[in-house]
């Protein structure tokens, strides 16, 4: 809800050709901080020409007039005491981006940390792995820019960054090439620290020192870097011997006066051109319903996502923040009817398309129905928002489960990391539809840069299953190449023996406890494959049962008539070794074999269970 003091507020919305601010500072306000956020934006543009710029969602701006205004979306640092208070946040989403940030507040630059961080969001925009030393010297480089009328000036260096380069010992350059998000160099939550202060002095060599401008040096290492995956090999190529390089760059971080760049920015168009209008007070709490959940202050999501409702029923971007709230709290089944309400109503957002897909995604497909509706959503989304890498991804996913769909399903894995490279998720989801296209070499080498570029306990066990699932592949190809090659020996065998009855040893002709090869009547339904990891079992013998299947993040749930006539093989075949009992499959990797039902409440028919 919009409390009390913000409501007696003014609210105003302007939109520049990339941006969207909501202020209570008045309309002068809100067209100068849209008009800076373009500004900073073509200032990546005219140093980088080539880096895609557009996020792939809205960045929506909270231009606020003062602390208290600030508070009332922020709570959280207001109730600890002694708790710093911000200037302004950043927070990225997997649909939108907000920025909330005081316009009554002096200096320079006092939005730096907003700007690091939008920085960091265009930079994960266009690199995988970005060494972690480049990635926060450029983050700290160009969010410490100084912001006039129609010029920046880039490279200005903070007094934090001065002090700590003039009274501090560097890190040698190898040991700051080779620092990971675990080396204790890297601290994100200390910025005042040498690898940040001496990250930027490289950055700021390497951009705005003539010679290093003049040799190219930071596009050499870049193209070397991204050929090699080997950044000290790299800096080795383009720098020289690294300590000679170290001792260049000792001398540069002592310098006194750092020199600064300036860009021209009135490529941008003029502010006074901005459309701008009076923010409904429907939309306002649903906006700061949105910011709440991407803050993870989900009772004052709650709170003003149903205000946003009770103002406006018919605006769909009301029962999205609903949803939203929902849906990250992991309850998928509440989440989804007001998604679907949001779908129903004019003028609803990509995102609540693309979030009534993920929620049958998250709990299960059931049905051909909810399966086709999971497949429309998703392209809704795409049509939309051809940008939104997140609706790739999943669709990919969707059709790598069909083996007809598998060159659609490339497309889009590959359209997911192009638009993303920065988030391994896609780039895990990409590499397993590879696997399952039988791309085997293709996997190897992705799955090889996700490790090298994984940092998160969660992306670092992801790549690992992902190495581990490539190996068993690779594995029971191999066993599936030999069992070939010893039927096509035992076949050529019996070709040139002598007529008569033979009767083959057990060496010759491997016999299985269970022959299911035997001249039963063929069954005419197309059979189909998923893969994953089974997230629950039921272990029925005689009666139905169910066993839900954890797809890349997505789960599909299936039926079978009874265990004693399901298939339950350990690698290729039955006498590959033994399967796990029905008691353990939970959590095992896990082929699941089945027909394709309509209008069921599951996916399909359970034919064969498969443990690799």
């Amino acid at each position: 809800m919009v409390p009390p003091s913000a409501a007696k507020d003014s609210w105003t919305e302007v939109r520049s050709p990339h941006f969207s601010v909501i202020s209570n500072a008045g309309e002068k306000e809100a067209r100068r901080t849209a008009d800076q956020f373009e500004q900073f934006r073509e200032v990546f543009h005219s140093s980088f020409p080539t880096l895609r710029l557009d996020l792939g969602r809205p960045l929506i701006i909270f231009a606020l007039k003062n602390e208290d205004s600030l508070k009332i979306l922020l709570p959280g640092y207001w109730e600890v005491k002694g708790h710093a208070h911000p200037a302004g946040i950043y927070v990225s989403g997997e649909e939108r981006d907000f920025v909330a940030l005081r316009t009554n507040i002096e200096g320079d630059n006092p939005y730096e940390v907003v700007y690091h961080e939008y920085a960091h969001a265009i930079l994960n925009l266009n690199f995988r792995d970005l060494p972690v030393w480049l990635s926060e010297g450029l983050a700290e480089y160009f969010g410490n820019s100084r912001i006039r009328d129609n010029e920046v000036n880039i490279g200005m260096p903070s007094r934090y960054l001065v002090e700590t380069l003039q009274q501090s010992r560097l890190i040698p350059i190898a040991e700051l090439l080779r620092a990971d998000q675990q080396s204790p160099y890297y601290n994100e939550q200390n910025r005042v620290s040498v690898f940040y202060a001496e990250s930027w002095a490289i950055v700021h060599y390497l951009l705005l020192d003539p010679n290093a401008r003049q040799q190219r040096l930071l596009a050499n290492f870049l193209k070397v870097w991204e050929a090699s995956g080997d950044q000290v090999q790299a800096a080795q190529e383009t720098f020289g011997d690294l300590k000679k390089f170290s001792q260049t760059m000792e001398a540069y971080a002592r310098n006194q006066n750092f020199m600064m760049g300036t860009v021209k920015t009135s490529v941008r168009g003029d502010p006074k051109s901005f459309a701008s209008r009076e923010m409904p007070v429907a939309e306002l709490s649903a906006y700061r319903a949105l910011f709440y959940v991407h803050t993870r202050r989900p009772a004052e999501a709650e709170a003003a996502a149903k205000d946003a409702v009770a103002q406006d029923p018919q605006l769909p971007l009301g029962y999205e923040a609903q949803g939203l709230n929902e849906y990250t709290q992991e309850r998928y089944a509440s989440a989804y009817p007001m998604f679907s309400r949001a779908m129903e109503l004019k003028g609803a957002a990509f995102s609540a398309y693309y979030f009534a897909a993920a929620c049958k995604l998250r709990e299960g497909l059931a049905s051909e129905k909810e399966n086709h509706d999971v497949f429309a959503n998703l392209e809704k989304a795409i049509a939309l928002n051809p940008l939104f890498a997140p609706a790739y991804a999943n669709l990919g996913s969707l059709y790598s489960m069909y083996p007809g769909s598998m060159d659609k399903a490339l497309q889009l894995g590959r359209k997911a990391v192009d638009l993303d490279p920065g988030n391994l998720r896609y780039a895990i989801m990409f590499a397993h539809d590879l696997l399952n296209a039988g791309r085997i070499a293709d996997a190897k080498a992705l799955a090889a840069r996700i490790r090298q570029a994984a940092w998160t306990p969660q992306d670092k066990e992801n790549a690992q299953q992902l190495v581990r699932g490539i190996e068993d592949f690779e594995q029971q190809s191999r066993q599936a190449a030999e069992r070939a090659r010893l039927a096509e020996e035992l076949r050529a065998k019996t070709a040139t023996a002598p007529q008569g009855p033979v009767t083959p040893t057990a060496k010759e002709v491997p016999q299985s406890s269970k022959d299911t090869t035997a001249a039963a009547p063929k069954d005419k339904r197309t059979m189909y494959m998923a893969e994953g990891v089974i997230a629950e079992a039921e272990c029925n013998p005689t009666s139905r049962g169910r066993v839900t299947l954890t797809v890349n993040h997505s789960s599909m749930k299936f039926i079978y008539s009874s265990l004693a006539k399901l298939d339950v093989l350990e690698g290729l075949t039955e006498d590959s070794g033994k399967a796990p009992p029905c008691g353990d499959w939970k959590g095992h990797r896990a082929r699941l074999f089945f027909y394709q039902t309509k209008d069921k409440p599951y996916a399909g028919e359970l034919k064969t269970v498969q443990f690799f």
